[in-house]
């Protein structure tokens, strides 16, 4: 059993049309701390959404007026947190369906309720999780991956698109030491060979771009059999 403080706050909605099953959930989960609520039906399950507002839905796909994936398709306009499917139907077509229509975790009835709760959280880890970076400020270089650019000031360095890989990924862990190894894993989809020097060449290239209208600035240092820095 979890810390029943570390989901004190959390609300549930169980839409189960099975009172015995619904039940059982029910007293699992706020066993382990969760605020639960329930509905038995698929005509008011959008609408009980809407109005609860929960961190996780458990949904049904089999349920009275409404099926869990037209509940889904339903409420996904609105409501963008988690929807876990439990169901009886264990078949690749509807679990296809259903994360086609916006469901973000399928699982099979009978559950282990250890299961259910480890699927929950992880569940919830990913909605919690901070959203990736897409611009990164190092020294005077603001680095955006959407639209692959770097800007100093307002004048834009020109890097082909190797070399911005190459960046993205030291300015990702800027001030940190960035192995060879692991570079060349990255960019070269491979493991290094001890030979290969073609990431020593990129990065040579890149240190000369960055440095092409301010030469006197020192961007990328090399640790000697270590890898690369990108300095703050």
């Amino acid at each position: 059993m979890t810390d029943n403080n570390e989901h004190s706050k959390t609300k549930l909605l169980i839409v189960e049309d099975d009172l015995h099953i619904a039940k059982l959930l029910e007293r699992f989960l706020v066993s382990e701390g969760f605020h639960v609520e329930h509905c038995d039906n698929g005509y008011d399950a959008a609408e009980q959404i809407k109005k609860t507002m929960p961190e996780v839905v458990i949904l049904d796909m089999l349920l009275p007026g409404k099926d869990g994936i037209e509940i889904c398709r339903e409420v996904r306009p609105f409501y963008q947190k988690g929807i876990l499917m439990l169901t009886a139907q264990d078949d690749d077509l509807n679990e296809t369906m259903a994360l086609n229509s916006g469901i973000d975790d399928y699982l099979t009835k009978p559950v282990r309720p250890h299961v259910l709760l480890a699927h929950i959280n992880a569940l919830l880890r990913r909605l919690n999780a901070e959203p990736p970076k897409t611009t990164v400020q190092v020294q005077d270089l603001v680095i955006s991956k959407d639209n692959r650019t770097v800007l100093r000031g307002e004048s834009a360095v020109a890097l082909s698109d190797s070399e911005f890989e190459l960046l993205w990924l030291l300015a990702l862990q800027a001030g940190e030491t960035v192995k060879r190894d692991d570079l060349f894993l990255m960019l070269r989809g491979k493991p290094y060979d001890g030979i290969d020097r073609s990431i020593d060449m990129r990065v040579s290239v890149l240190r000369k771009a960055l440095q092409k209208n301010n030469p006197e600035n020192e961007y990328i240092k090399t640790l000697r059999h270590k890898g690369y820095i990108l300095l703050k």
